[in-house]
């Protein structure tokens, strides 16, 4: 079986305006928590799965479709380490991964859309996967392997190595992706690629 690190097409923009602040500030809005602490959660705990963002913002994020994406169309978009999904992509895929994390509500300006927050995370094969070192001090990894035993059943999934800050993925969703004619999404083989 193979695994795949999910990219952005190239020359891709962002499809949404959410960054790690605007989210910070609509959750301190609904519930008075401090901003650093709230910041530090999305940030770190988030990608992490150490929480979930439905427990912070139960009815999602407002936010605006970017205008250049609009134009792209794609039906899947990588945002940092989550997905936003169109209707159609939510109605091809949501039975599908509903097991692999969480569906977050996005109101937009334009369409109705919807934020994947991946929070399977799968074993990766220490007897493979490789650190990085630089001057003596661990620095990412050399390598990444998972456990194929552990990926058997996940379709997403993310790395503790990795910080969960990258989605990874199977043939199996992979498949999904393509008999459903789905846009927006490239599979690289490659698991630690920056591009």
């Amino acid at each position: 079986m193979n695994t795949y690190l999910l990219r952005k097409p190239t020359e891709t923009c962002d499809v949404i305006d959410l960054d790690i602040v605007e989210m910070t500030n609509q959750i301190i809005d609904k519930t008075g928590q401090p901003f650093d602490e709230i910041l530090e959660v999305v940030m770190d705990d988030i990608p992490r799965g150490k929480k979930t963002l439905l427990e912070l913002s139960e009815h999602g994020f407002v936010c605006k479709h970017e205008p250049r994406a609009k134009k792209q169309n794609y039906d899947v978009n990588l945002y940092g380490c989550f997905l936003v999904l169109n209707r159609r992509a939510y109605n091809c895929l949501n039975e599908a991964i509903i097991n692999c994390g969480e569906f977050v509500p996005l109101k937009t300006d334009s369409e109705e859309m919807f934020l994947f927050n991946t929070l399977n995370f799968a074993s990766e094969d220490l007897t493979l996967t490789e650190k990085a070192y630089l001057d003596g001090y661990e620095d990412g990894l050399k390598t990444l392997v998972f456990d194929t035993n552990d990926i058997q059943d996940k379709l997403l999934f993310k790395s503790k190595l990795q910080g969960g800050l990258s989605v990874y993925c199977t043939d199996d969703f992979k498949k999904l992706i393509t008999d459903n004619n789905l846009s927006g999404i490239n599979f690289n083989k490659d698991l630690l690629s920056c591009f």
